[in-house]
């Protein structure tokens, strides 16, 4: 914690700005302005790209993680306790809010960003500082660029800062061969979906508020003059508005220049963008409310089981393998989907006896799963008492 404090305080006057000769691993702005300082909340603001992203963020964010150690010979033992750069990045800040907002970043802008805060006596990461993707610099230094790392190497700028791959965790999303940073949602789709979704939507609330598209008064009266023309459009405004029938004269029509929601379809272009976003973060329709067909238990059960195979896999294992280079050699870092994947009650009682039969499962196994305490030991059955000995007065028939 003390280290975390550290590099807080040194880096509380450092300006995040775009640095000269490296590749800025985001500098995509959603509403096309160039600011790249919105980020992500341009395309947060469509409902449907909202519900993707905070979905797959939360699911990522809400996932325990794991450290085992494999050492030759010897069975895979867990680390116990859990190491805290899994348990607690970034504190105060809690696990669920380090991750998930990683896992926005990695999904919206293809990387995620960590700078190392604090290590253990050998040197491994004990807690990391999430950085915004749009504030970090990434470059492979050359013979001709100052650095203090050796040329070849990888370097990232976090403002003044020049840091190492050691000293950074970044989560990369796809990309080419060999490319620095990856690509997310933002650069792919800024263009095309997301914008289309967002016009989608600027025309649908223009419709609820005035009842009409935008358009145009045309007169066709040579002899109307300015004054006529203004007096014409306050009366369609206040007739809009007051949600009243407007009155035009023969020389008078209404042109409209947006899109018409009976001839343009608008509820099915909004319902096809839902489509599009859904392709696009890898996400079942029926997350989004595009399907309204009936779905049975086991249908369900189904698609959540593939949400985490297919949408979220990739996540998942992007965070897996990068944190595991942060760990001693022979420490691999697992997610435990474990609860996310936990059927119903009576799924898992089935699957537990089969388990016991098999003699693959425990009892105390199956208690720990189910988050019960081991049962006590039974107390040791008492000793038999032995016969007492005969007397030595005692004789028999045989004696006599």
């Amino acid at each position: 914690m003390a280290g975390l404090g550290r590099f807080l305080t040194r880096r509380a006057s450092v300006q995040a700005r775009t640095i000269t000769e490296f590749a800025v691993i985001d500098g995509v702005a959603v509403d096309g302005s160039g600011e790249s300082g919105s980020r992500y909340r341009g395309g947060m603001s469509i409902p449907g790209a909202w519900r993707c992203a905070v979905l797959l963020s939360d699911l990522l964010g809400g996932v325990p993680w794991h450290a085992y150690r494999e050492r030759a010979g010897l069975p895979v033992q867990r680390v116990v306790p859990t190491p805290s750069l899994l348990e607690q990045p970034a504190p105060p800040d809690v696990r669920m809010t380090t991750f998930s907002s990683w896992a926005l970043d990695l999904i919206w802008h293809g990387n995620a960003i960590g700078v190392v805060a604090a290590r253990d006596r050998s040197g491994w990461p004990t807690a990391a500082l999430p950085v915004p993707a749009n504030m970090v610099g990434v470059r492979r230094v050359t013979a001709n660029s100052w650095s203090p790392l050796p040329v070849g190497a990888i370097e990232y700028a976090v403002g003044e800062l020049r840091l190492g791959v050691h000293d950074v965790i970044h989560i990369k999303g796809p990309c080419e061969p060999g490319a620095l940073r990856g690509m997310g949602v933002l650069e792919a789709h800024l263009s095309g979906t997301l914008a289309l979704s967002r016009e989608l939507g600027r025309q649908a609330a223009s419709l609820s508020r005035h009842g009409v598209p935008t358009g145009v008064l045309r007169s066709t009266n040579p002899e109307a003059t300015e004054e006529d023309l203004k007096a014409a459009k306050a009366g369609w405004l206040a007739a809009q508005r007051d949600r009243t029938v407007a009155a035009l004269n023969a020389t008078t029509e209404f042109e409209p220049l947006a899109w018409n929601p009976e001839q343009l379809q608008l509820v099915e272009s909004r319902k096809f963008a839902l489509h599009e976003l859904a392709l696009i973060f890898g996400l079942p329709l029926s997350f989004l409310g595009a399907e309204a067909s009936s779905k049975t238990y086991r249908n369900s059960e189904h698609e959540g089981i593939d949400l985490l195979k297919f949408s979220l896999g990739g996540h998942l294992a992007r965070f897996e393998q990068t944190l595991t280079q942060h760990f001693p050699r022979g420490t691999r870092i697992t997610a435990d989907l474990d609860r996310l994947l936990r059927a119903d009650t009576l799924s898992r009682f089935q699957a537990y006896a089969l388990g016991r039969t098999g003699g693959w499962l425990t009892l105390d196994e199956i208690r720990e799963r189910e988050d019960l305490p081991p049962l006590p030991e039974p107390p040791d059955p008492e000793p038999p008492v032995p016969p007492a000995p005969s007397s030595p007065e005692e004789g028999t028939d045989d004696d006599q």
